[in-house]
């Protein structure tokens, strides 16, 4: 099993679960997105075979991670994620949520509005983020549903593996900044995971962590407030909120995991 994540400043990497084998997969970029191989929304193919990503900003390229062949399949858009069998690429525009083949072919829109689309587990349906509430469509287009709306912002909705449970990051907490969250699929109490700042949680494909980016202080201190933090890492936890451990060294900065290859072990 592979993590992906980039950096914040513009270089993708992938690991393998347990935090060994670390490789950076795009070319070192200045730090502006004006540089056209600026890289960043990585998402790894189910297989771990591939890896779809932003670059500079606009294109969307997928990497084929054993021979390093890049291939731009959709202009215009950002934030890719795979459906769970591969076939399929979901992705953001100023058009809303979009889903094309893999290839890039036959792209067509779900969502006028939203961001941050993931897939259901059996590939049918995308939740996503519009203003702050939790929207869920079919990939075969028509009409939409709220899933989660309340007076809190809430965004990066991921299902579990078996569709049971849903997980998001909210500023429900209080603080200046968001914790991540669990609910059951079908609605119901709502259990706080982190107590720091924490946001981009992503289930591992056989549902045992949740892996998710966090914010520091230089010195590594987890912080409440993200106007007292000054980079990002990834760490990973149990469903349950237990657990939790970082992933990498803290030299490293990181945001935005995928995972991709099957189960594997976390460590």
């Amino acid at each position: 099993m592979l993590v992906s994540f980039d950096d914040g400043w513009g270089q993708i990497f992938v690991a393998n679960a347990d935090g060994s084998g670390l490789r950076q997969i795009t070319p070192t970029v200045a730090d502006d997105m004006s540089d056209g191989r600026y890289g960043n929304f990585a998402a790894l193919s189910p297989d771990g075979k591939q890896l779809a990503y932003t670059r500079g900003g606009r294109s969307i390229d997928v990497i084929t991670l054993e021979s390093g062949e890049a291939t731009t399949v959709h202009e215009g858009g950002y934030q890719p994620v795979y459906s769970p069998d591969g076939s399929s690429i979901a992705f953001t525009s100023s058009d809303g949520i979009s889903i094309m083949n893999a290839d890039g072919s036959d792209a067509r829109a779900i969502s006028t509005e939203g961001s941050g689309a993931k897939f259901s587990p059996d590939g049918s349906r995308l939740i996503f983020n519009v203003d702050g509430y939790l929207v869920e469509a079919p990939t075969t287009g028509g009409a939409s549903k709220v899933v989660l709306r309340d007076q809190f912002w809430n965004s990066d909705p991921a299902y579990s593996p078996d569709g049971s449970t849903l997980v998001f990051s909210s500023n429900r907490g209080g603080n200046n900044g968001s914790e991540i969250y669990s609910m059951p699929a079908g609605g119901g109490e709502i259990t706080r995971l982190t107590a720091t700042y924490a946001v981009h949680p992503q289930f591992t494909p056989d549902g045992s962590r949740i892996f998710y980016s966090r914010a520091t202080t230089q010195s590594g201190e987890l912080v409440v407030d993200v106007a007292t933090s000054n980079r990002s890492e990834l760490a990973s936890m149990k469903p349950d909120g237990s657990d939790q451990k970082r992933f990498l060294p803290r030299s490293i900065t990181a945001q935005y995991p995928s995972i991709g290859g099957g189960a594997g072990t976390t460590g």
